[in-house]
């Protein structure tokens, strides 16, 4: 277990001590230096006892439930601000209604917790650094180093203070506690009241020396239990106040794909439709070609026209199309006719005319030009024609 102190969120001189038994030194240096520790090893970062409020109340009750809605209101005059940016942790004794709950601000608690992760550490406990002392029953651990005083008043129990407020510290403890007072005591300057016989004092001699057991029976305070839940309830109630919003986005995204995916389907039978009216109307118009794929359609239409142009290479049979058109082009120019049958075979048009007089015919006759063989007979005021063009038959 690798256990980092440190003094702010920003400190470029850590302490650790890697707990390998029951005892480690601590050791102090750069952070170069305590990241490879970190190698397979669990992390558990100590912050300033001065950020965290551990506490007691007391509650009749040891159901869960009830205590976790119960333990926010009991300790809510502790609460320096509102209950929403507090982050608590408690921890309800065995045979007694006391309830040890540790308090600190969750904005600072994801200060301290990105200190590590932005260095590639995830903490998996974070504790206030006065747990760090060691601790007995009915024996109080007071440290002192420079102007920073901190006490550890019992298992789950315990602040920091300035030296200024060393006083009134004592006093607090006099009046609390029997006397004499057992203190496990350490300090880096003489104090007068180290003579004060409300004390018996037990000095410390290892001070640069970490006790697996101090921390273990803190545990129970973890500050990070909690918080991803925490995190869990955060984005339910976001859902909740959501979810309608979302739910009608849903449905507006289904019903626009159902109605593009209709109109698709619309458009897909369109298609199909008119593919079929396309093959249809090939087969009218060039008979002699089969088996036409529709996406070959236009492809093959180009060969057929190209073949009926006579530029499509080497052909078998004609298309009757180039007769049709030259026949339909001198009927145009020629009043005074009308079409009583047209029949097509490969490469000839056959088409049965009437006129009212023979000087129309004869025109028919010279607008198609030679190789038109025309026939004609008069029943009556009527003159009846007959005329086939292209391949003889």
């Amino acid at each position: 277990m690798l256990v980092i102190r440190l003094q702010n969120p920003d400190d470029v001189e850590p302490a650790w001590a890697l707990l390998t038994g029951a005892v480690a030194d601590w050791q102090h240096g750069s952070w170069d230096t305590l990241l490879p520790l970190a190698q397979g090893q669990t992390v558990v970062l100590l912050i300033p006892a001065r950020e965290v409020l551990l506490t007691q109340t007391t509650i009749n009750t040891r159901n869960q439930r009830q205590l976790q809605q119960a333990v926010p209101y009991a300790l809510e005059e502790a609460l320096a601000d509102d209950a929403e940016n507090q982050h608590i942790v408690w921890q309800a004794r065995r045979d007694s209604p006391l309830i040890d709950a540790a308090i600190v601000a969750r904005e600072r608690l994801h200060a301290w917790q990105n200190a590590l992760t932005q260095r590639g550490l995830r903490p998996s406990t974070i504790l206030p650094d006065v747990f760090a002392l060691p601790w007995e029953a009915e024996l109080l651990t007071l440290w002192q180093q420079g102007d920073h005083v901190w006490v550890r008043t019992g298992e789950l129990a315990g602040f920091s203070c300035n030296r200024s407020a060393l006083p009134l510290v004592l006093a607090n403890l006099r009046t609390t506690y029997p006397a004499p007072v057992r203190v496990r005591w350490y300090s880096d300057q003489p104090e007068m009241w180290q003579a004060d016989e409300a004390f018996t004092l037990i000095p410390e001699i290892h001070t640069e020396q970490l006790h697996a057991s101090s921390l273990n029976s803190a545990m129970p305070l973890n500050l990070l239990r909690g918080l991803q839940s925490e995190h869990t309830a955060t984005r339910r109630e976001q859902w909740r106040r959501w979810r309608l919003a979302a739910v009608l986005t849903a449905v507006a995204v289904v019903l626009g794909f159902s109605t593009y995916g209709l109109h698709i389907y619309r458009m897909q039978q369109q298609l199909a439709a008119l593919d079929a009216q396309n093959l249809s109307l090939f087969s009218e118009l060039f008979p002699e070609q089969n088996n036409v794929d529709v996406r070959a359609l236009s492809l093959r239409f180009d060969s057929a026209l190209l073949a009926v142009k006579g530029k499509g290479g080497t052909q078998t049979q004609r298309s009757a199309l180039q007769p049709l058109a030259t026949f339909a082009q001198a009927f145009a120019s020629n009043a005074g006719l009308s079409v009583d049958a047209i029949q097509t075979q490969a490469g000839s048009v056959s088409v049965t005319l009437q006129a009212k007089e023979q000087q129309a015919v004869d025109n028919l006759r010279a607008a198609l030009g030679e190789g038109v063989a025309l026939k004609s007979s008069r029943s009556g005021d009527t003159i009846k024609a007959s005329l086939t063009l292209g391949d003889k038959p």
